[in-house]
Parts: structure tokens; C-alpha cells; sequence
């Protein structure tokens, strides 16, 4: 893979406009605990503790495209009511234009609903989904002010995405319409439908995921046979299909009838959540075409846009830093994070009742000492969160000649690590910034230190919130400065 190309191809991401048409839904995940049994009823009696919003269907699509940097309108229908508030606010803060909305007088703005709860010692689990009514086709004034705001906005963006998530704002005309405008305006057309992938008739690219595709197609598919028959089908009515098989990778149908396979970037095992990552890959094809990628580049960055996405808990979008790094790291998917993404994930994983360990050093030069070192530290919780020190920082601690491995592949090193969950790269002289934003359930240190002669503001930090802290003994004589001065000695 050319790094050089696909750095190219990101930054054009920003110089993107693209218009994003479709059903919008407010994702409401509630978080709590069930604290008895009511007085009134036998029924259990939840505490909400937190609520979390995301725009989902096209708006989950939207929002990735936003977060990939590209400037992102997005048109749809919302309810006259405050879950539309919601909506439009949790649009804004992700860079998404709501010029475009149409207010329904009739229906209330679709809503899908998760209530999670836990005890004290058990993890979180749903025990309830809530949803508005299945709603059908819109009509009447609400389509035609759809179709116009979609004319209005098509003479300013580079492609139009069109997402069919339960049949709703995709109507025949609507879909005309922008068949009509990107032959008009010269815009490139994406669509992605749940269960009607047939009907994006003339369109550029669909991106359907293999039963999608089935469904679309007519055609039952179980096999390869049936997913290369699929995939022809879909040419008859579309241009090009990229087709998503979860972890057989991506399919790509091309207009000129070639069929080319790209593999997933995570490992199955790795995978958390696929929920939204369909969105996620037709955000990243879409914009991979506007900055002039080829249909297998737009492939490559897809699957590894959905490799990060499901590698989280819940609807999440992808930024286009994030996906650099998972794209320009030769191990696949990147572990190695900034703080900021660290705190949103570690925030996740204790709703869902995990325990995270930190650890950090330089790991220059990784021997059986730091594996064996690394594994234990695991064992004490269920993710490992190594701080790696820079370059700069390991200078100053081990002296001119340090490190001997550079802090990218030192970090990749790590990141092919089963046991490491992931990594952030830190130069300040002491890891204490981080364990005050991620607030580590097990701080590990390593066996040449004890309770009294570690740094004593990160003991009494971590102790203030309840941390623990882990001593771990290690391997006798095995240590990165002794396999230099060995090196040094026999060479």
C-alpha cells in the first residue's frame, strides 16, 4: 500500500462538500441502575443516572462525514418536538448543517431508545429498547419541501449521499431528483438502503452490505457464487456497488465488470460493536471519491474506518486523525490514541462495567521483560492503556543516546501487543495529566519500585478515587539496557 498516496488522499478530505439525504433518528442510550422493585407494581424501580445522544440512520452517516472533515448539509425530516431539539444540537456539535431539515406537522421525530443497567459489582446490560412508530413514505408538502431543499443545496456540494434506513425519505421522486441533479451539477451519488438497494437506480456507488445486497439483487446470497451473481445484478441498476461482508472485507463491483476483494484491517476477535458501521464505510467511500480516490482506495479507507469503528462500544463516528493512524500503521488498526479519544473510551468501557489498567515507560528495544511485564498487567483488569514516553521524554530519562527504536514504531510494536488495549504517546515528565483524566481503575508499576518510593502525588491521586496500585515484579536481568551493553560488548 502506498502511505504516500492515501496521506494525499486524506487531506483533500477538508476541500469535500457533500450532502447527506435520508431518515434521521436520535439514538437516546440512558445509563443507570436498577435500585428496587416499585410499591405500585411489580416492576423494577431504574435510576438514570446519565443520557447520551447520537444522530442515527443517515444522520449517524452524516455525522461521519463531518468528522472526516469534510463540510457536510444534511437533509431529512424531524418531529415538531423536543426530541428535534435534541437532534439539530447534537448535529451542531458534530459540524453537521441542519438548514435542510423539514419539520413533519404529523410525526414525532423518530427516536430509538436503549436503557442499560448494572449493579454494583455486575457489568451494565440493556434491559430495555424503546421506539417511535415505523413510519412510511413521506408525501405531500413534507416531499416536495424535502425535494427543494435538495435542489437548493445541490449546486454547492461535490456528492449526495442517500440513506434508506426504513423507507421513509427515499421515495421514488427523491431518488430521481438527485439521479437528476448530479447528472445537472456533475456530483457524484451514493446510496445505502436496509431493503431497497434495487431501487437506487443510475446511481454512482451503492454501498450494501452482502444480505443488503441479496435483498436488493433478488438473489439469495450464502456463497461466493451468490455474491458475485448478486453483485452483476446490482450493476444493471446502479454503476458500481461496493459491497460490505463483515469479516470477508469488502467486495467492489466495478462498471468495467472487474471484482476486486479487499480484506478487513481488525482482527474478528477485536471486534466490540458493528452497530453504525455500515454509516461509517459509506461516509468514507463517499469522501475518498470526492478527493479523487479510485473505487478500491475508497475500499481500503472504508474497511479501515469500520475496522476503528467496531473496535467501540456503541454508534460512534470515525475523525479523520483517527482514521490516519489506522490507515498509515502497517499493524491495521491503530490502538494508539490521543488522550482526548481515550477519555470518551474509557468512559464507555466503565459503563459497561471494565476495569482499565494503566502502565507506562519507554519499551524501547521490547525483550521478555517487558512482554512478561505487559501481560500481568492486563491480568489485573480487562483493558491495558500503556502511556509511552517520546522520543523527547526518553531522551531526558535515559540520556542522548535513547531511545534506539523511534516512538511510531515503538507504538506499533505495542499495538501487535494482544494484551495491550492501547497506547498514548506522552513527553511530560510524569504520566499524572493522564491518570487525572482517565482515572485508571489499576495504576501498574514495575518491581523496582515499592508504595513508598514511587511518586507519591500519583499514589495519592490514584488512592483518592479509589485506584489501586499494582507493584509487578520482573524477569532478573532482563532489561533493554543490558541487551545494549551485551550488543556493545560483542560487537
Amino acid at each position: 500500500m502506498d502511505l504516500n498516496h492515501f496521506r494525499d488522499l486524506l487531506s483533500r478530505f477538508e476541500k469535500a462538500r457533500v450532502l447527506v439525504v435520508g431518515d434521521i433518528y436520535l439514538d437516546e442510550n440512558v445509563y443507570g441502575v436498577v435500585t428496587g422493585v416499585s410499591l405500585e407494581a411489580p416492576i423494577p424501580i431504574y435510576e438514570v443516572h446519565r443520557r447520551k445522544y447520537n444522530p442515527g440512520a443517515a444522520g449517524n452517516a452524516a455525522c461521519n462525514v463531518a468528522a472526516l472533515g469534510a463540510k457536510t448539509y444534511m437533509v431529512g425530516y424531524v418531529g415538531n418536538d423536543v426530541n428535534a431539539d435534541i437532534v439539530r444540537r447534537e448535529f451542531a456539535v458534530r459540524n453537521v448543517d441542519t438548514s435542510g431539515l423539514v419539520v413533519h406537522p404529523t410525526r414525532a421525530t423518530n427516536t430509538y431508545g436503549k436503557l442499560r443497567a448494572g449493579g454494583f459489582n455486575i457489568p451494565t446490560q440493556e434491559i430495555l429498547r424503546t421506539d417511535t412508530p415505523t413510519p412510511v413514505f413521506v408525501e405531500g408538502e413534507v416531499e416536495d419541501q424535502i425535494i427543494a431543499n435538495i435542489r437548493g443545496r445541490a449546486p454547492e456540494v461535490d456528492a449526495i449521499v442517500v440513506t434508506d434506513q426504513v423507507c421513509s425519505v427515499a421515495t421514488e421522486r427523491v431518488l430521481s431528483e438527485v439521479v437528476a441533479l448530479a447528472k445537472q451539477h456533475k456530483l457524484i451519488t451514493v446510496g445505502d438502503s436496509r431493503a431497497r438497494a434495487g431501487a437506487f437506480k443510475d446511481f454512482d456507488i451503492i454501498v450494501p452490505n452482502d444480505r443488503e445486497a441479496g435483498i436488493g439483487a433478488g438473489i439469495d446470497v450464502v456463497d461466493e457464487a451468490t455474491l458475485h451473481a448478486a453483485g452483476k445484478k446490482l450493476l444493471t441498476i446502479c454503476k458500481n456497488a461496493v459491497i460490505t461482508r463483515g469479516a470477508q472485507g469488502i467486495s467492489v463491483f466495478a462498471a468495467d465488470g472487474s471484482v476486486t476483494d479487499v480484506p478487513i484491517t481488525v482482527a474478528p476477535e477485536a471486534v466490540v460493536d458493528v452497530t453504525g458501521a455500515g454509516d461509517t464505510v459509506t461516509a468514507a467511500v463517499t469522501v475518498t471519491m470526492v478527493a479523487g480516490g479510485t473505487l478500491k482506495d475508497a475500499a481500503i479507507v472504508g474497511n479501515t474506518a469500520a475496522g476503528v469503528a467496531v473496535a467501540q462500544e456503541g454508534v460512534v463516528t470515525v475523525p479523520k486523525a483517527q482514521l490516519e493512524r489506522a490507515l498509515l500503521s502497517k499493524s491495521g488498526p491503530a490502538k494508539l490514541k490521543t488522550i482526548e479519544e481515550l477519555q470518551a473510551l474509557v468512559e464507555t468501557l466503565r459503563e459497561s462495567g471494565k476495569r482499565v489498567v494503566w502502565t507506562n515507560g519507554c519499551f524501547d528495544i521490547v525483550h521478555v521483560g517487558h512482554i512478561t511485564y505487559l501481560q500481568k498487567a492486563a491480568s489485573l483488569g480487562d483493558v491495558l492503556v500503556v502511556g509511552l514516553n517520546s522520543d523527547a521524554s526518553v531522551r531526558e530519562v535515559k540520556g542522548p543516546g535513547r531511545p534506539i527504536v523511534p516512538e511510531h514504531e515503538r507504538a506499533v510494536v505495542l499495538s501487535a501487543l494482544e494484551c495491550v488495549g492501547y497506547v498514548v504517546l506522552f513527553s511530560e515528565p510524569s504520566p499524572m495529566p493522564y491518570l487525572e483524566a482517565l482515572r485508571p481503575d489499576v495504576y501498574a508499576k514495575g518491581g523496582d519500585y515499592t508504595l513508598d518510593t514511587i511518586v507519591q502525588e500519583e499514589r495519592r491521586l490514584v488512592e483518592s478515587y479509589g485506584g489501586k496500585i499494582a507493584i509487578i515484579a520482573g524477569v532478573e536481568g532482563r532489561s533493554t539496557t543490558n541487551i545494549i551493553a551485551r550488543i556493545t560488548q560483542e560487537g
